[in-house]
């Protein structure tokens, strides 16, 4: 099992944990194959990253796995910049927004090490 950000998961990766959207609600079940369509709904739904099974090639070595801390450090500045507002549904997703911004940052700064 590892952990991928929703940007680099592929067609075919198998779930082995369910997945929700920030209010509770399952978006995909244990067990689903992605799909193109999968992939693309989780982006929107403002998914930060999966569980996924298997043994991965080569080159998906680059691919998976959050760094705990650079996501520790994600959760954290997030939950200081948005406590207080996150009844406000705009708020939470201009928060889900903001979370997209800082994994992206994120990743490209994993690239360039």
């Amino acid at each position: 099992m590892k952990e991928f950000y929703v940007t680099r998961l592929k067609h075919g990766m198998i779930l082995s944990e369910p997945v929700f959207d920030l209010h509770g609600l399952l978006l995909l079940k244990k067990g689903a194959k992605l799909s193109k369509k999968n992939i693309s709904m989780l982006k929107s739904w403002g998914v930060v990253s999966v569980i996924v099974d298997g043994e991965f090639e080569e080159d998906y070595k680059q691919l998976y796995c959050f760094d705990k801390k650079v996501k520790e450090t994600i959760d954290n500045e997030l939950k200081e910049k948005f406590s207080g507002v996150l009844n406000n549904p705009v708020m939470e997703e201009i928060k889900r927004a903001a979370c997209r911004l800082l994994v992206k940052k994120a990743v490209g700064n994993e690239q360039r090490e």
